[in-house]
């Protein structure tokens, strides 16, 4: 019995991993390398297109070449096509920056942040301010250059420079007392306006207000509150002044008021009686008088001279006979 012998090792082939049936591997090296390469491209499309949202406002910045700065496209919006390896996109909000320089920890930052400033009679006053504002877009390109992309540098240094100057130059017109009481709002006007001067055209000024009470050290609010407390006395002991004047008034004009009434009856009954006396004839009282005779005689006569009365009784009267206008003589004896 002969022993077969074993069949010859191909050199290509390793006698401990014989091959598996299937794709060739160059063809596998291939795809790979065709996978990579898509990956690649996508990245880079990924990378060289940006999107520019509604609420910003683009600007792109050539970071190499002759032409290094913003392009000669200031604004642009939507889909954007850049080299990352030579362009930058710089973003800015549309939207209003709002922000609270307070005193208090709790709002904005951790530190005060508060204004203080003085007024005219060298009075220390500090005051929390809430202040609002919208980026120019057409202004976009002249902002980066003067201040770069960073809005919260714009905010924090150059903007509240701006707001401090404003309010330490207008508060310089008012006194204590004044910025206290009813001027506040005109001094918050005049500074705003000043604001809205220094910041255009970049910024534009959506708000700005204190917040709360102005703060002033306690003997001054003490003395502003005696002296309020003082003028409203005065007013009010003026207004008693002229409340009295004014009842007094009114007395003094009811009291003509009945004078002349009665001036006015007066003269009316004097031309009344002046009227009837000149109506009165010696005929028409003799008329009247003997409309208002009941036919009866006086009780009481009297002689022209005789010195005494003789009473008649009423009911005799009409049997008396008349006498004669002849004398009597007396009877002889």
């Amino acid at each position: 019995m002969t022993q077969e012998s074993a069949p010859p090792v191909s050199p290509s082939v390793s006698p401990l991993r014989p091959p598996r049936p299937g794709m060739p591997l160059s063809g596998v090296l291939r795809w790979v390398a065709l996978g990579v390469a898509a990956l690649i491209v996508v990245s880079v499309l990924m990378s060289s297109v940006q999107v520019i949202g509604p609420g910003q406002i683009g600007l792109k910045f050539n970071k190499a070449g002759s032409a290094r700065g913003l392009s000669n496209t200031d604004v642009v919006s939507g889909y954007v096509l850049v080299n990352p390896l030579t362009t930058e996109i710089v973003t800015y909000p549309r939207a209003q920056q709002s922000y609270s320089w307070t005193k208090s920890p709790t709002e904005g930052s951790n530190g005060d942040e508060s204004f203080t400033f003085n007024t005219s009679d060298q009075v220390t006053l500090n005051g929390d301010v809430n202040f609002g504002y919208q980026i120019n877009a057409e202004e976009a390109p002249n902002i980066y250059i003067r201040f770069g992309p960073d809005v919260s540098v714009i905010t924090h240094n150059y903007i509240r420079s701006v707001v401090r100057n404003a309010i330490t130059r207008q508060a310089s017109n008012y006194n204590a007392g004044d910025l206290l009481g009813r001027q506040r709002s005109q001094f918050e006007d005049a500074a705003q306006k000043e604001v809205e001067a220094d910041l255009s055209p970049l910024f534009v000024v959506r708000n700005f207000s204190f917040i709360g009470e102005l703060r002033a050290p306690e003997a001054i609010v003490q003395s502003i509150n005696a002296k309020f407390a003082a003028q409203q006395s005065a007013i009010q002991a003026e207004n008693k002044v002229k409340q009295s004047t004014a009842e007094a008034q009114q007395e003094v004009a009811k009291a003509r008021g009945e004078a002349q009434s009665i001036l006015l009856r007066a003269q009316a009954q004097a031309q009344a009686n002046k009227v009837l006396a000149a109506s009165l004839t010696p005929e028409l009282v003799q008329n009247k008088q003997i409309e208002k005779w009941n036919g009866v005689l006086p009780t009481v006569s009297g002689g022209s001279g005789s010195g005494f009365l003789i009473n008649l009784p009423a009911k005799a009267e009409a049997a008396v006979p008349v006498a004669s206008e002849a004398p009597v003589k007396a009877a002889k004896p």
